[in-house]
């Protein structure tokens, strides 16, 4: 019995640990009062033409006061639209149209996108408010109540997205608010709810509320962001809805360079193309900003009047080359096109035999998108 328990003892107490670490572990999953979730899993649903919608519902639109719209207007599949004028918008109505019909199946995507993330933290049950949120996906199994002032802390990264699902509804009380911190967007806060939202009298909202059902803003409630409803109406009372303008973050790939000799052999006093090609593969052109030159090693010369470009868009002017008997370049005008390529080009000559090793370094090609990280060499033999 002595041996038995001085390995029982050890063992038991190992398991406690383990069972203290794994109730520890699980307890980091939730989010306290005033605290922050530990993990970021939400993403962007896919974005169509409900984009340009501030306002969407389903079977009516309907406003009294003097409402403003920044953005489109839009109902489908119902046709009635009310209250503008008073109501002022600044965009265009579309009722029962193809327009309103493709938002409202754009929203339909976003809507299951955004149903369809796993839940970062389970809130259910819990109020909104007095709450600060790193980028997550928020969970309430049936209803979600907004009283006070929520904080969304983007910790600096203006690309950051919370999603908040709920089960049934989503109501704020009157005077509540989201607020945006440490660079969050309203562009990246979306509300998935399962039936109606209802912002109370004087909320002060951020995000895109998609609801399966309806949307009503009370008395002078606002949002920055978009009011889209599947299938109810969106009912307004005095009510500010813009469209957020937000900083996309883009992320950009550094162009590259190749260069060659053709022919790579020549003999004294023949001539050689040096061909110099630049690559892009972003969506956008990439634009020098700082000029391009490459001075060729001793002895190896360009012919004058040889050197030539299509990396730009505008008729080429003389002024824009960098061009003397030992170098080739372009002044900071040009640029290299969207997912494709562009070269400069020049004829080169040497009167004495060798080997020329003509390098361009890391660096050289200076662009909006960055510059190039590797260096390219070519050689050209003179026999």
């Amino acid at each position: 019995m002595t041996r038995f328990g001085s390995l029982y003892r050890p063992l038991m107490w190992s398991l406690a640990l383990l069972l203290t670490a794994f109730v520890a572990g699980c307890g980091n999953q939730s989010t306290s009062q005033g605290g922050s979730a530990s993990a970021a899993a939400a993403t962007m649903p896919p974005l169509g033409t409900e984009q340009s919608f501030a306002v969407l519902g389903g079977s009516t639109v309907t406003n009294t006061g003097s409402s403003v719209i920044t953005g489109n207007l839009g109902v489908n599949p119902g046709t009635a639209i009310t209250g503008f004028p008073p109501g002022i918008l600044t965009g265009v109505t579309h009722a029962a149209d193809a327009e309103s019909l493709q938002a409202q199946n754009d929203t339909t995507a976003a809507y299951i996108n955004l149903a369809s993330q796993s839940c970062t933290s389970d809130l259910t049950g819990q109020d909104l408010g007095g709450r600060t949120l790193v980028p997550g996906v928020y969970c309430f199994s049936s209803s979600a109540q907004l009283t006070g002032a929520l904080t969304l802390d983007a910790g600096g990264d203006p690309g950051a997205v919370w999603v908040f699902k709920t089960g049934s509804t989503l109501t704020t009380a009157s005077n509540s608010s989201v607020l945006p911190l440490n660079g969050a967007q309203a562009c990246n806060v979306f509300w998935q709810i399962g039936s109606s939202a209802t912002l109370g009298t004087g909320t002060s909202f951020i995000g895109n509320i998609l609801a399966l059902t309806s949307i009503t803003l009370t008395t002078d409630a606002n949002i920055s962001g978009r009011a889209l409803a599947r299938n109810g109406a969106v009912t307004m009372d005095s009510n500010t809805v813009t469209i957020p303008t937000c900083n996309i973050p883009v992320t950009s790939s550094p162009p590259t360079m190749a260069k060659t000799f053709s022919p790579g052999t020549i003999s004294a006093g023949g001539i050689s193309t040096l061909t110099i090609t630049f690559s892009n593969t972003n969506d956008t052109p990439a634009n020098l900003t700082g000029p391009f030159v490459d001075t060729l090693p001793g002895g190896l010369v360009v012919i004058d009047g040889s050197v030539s470009t299509n990396c730009i868009e505008t008729p080429l002017l003389v002024g824009w080359f960098i061009v003397d008997t030992g170098k080739v370049g372009l002044q900071a005008k040009g640029l290299i096109p969207a997912n494709g390529s562009c070269t400069v080009t020049a004829t080169v000559t040497a009167a004495v035999a060798g080997s020329y090793v003509n390098t361009l370094p890391a660096g050289a090609l200076q662009t909006d998108k960055g510059t190039n990280a590797a260096p390219t060499v070519a050689t050209l033999i003179v026999i």
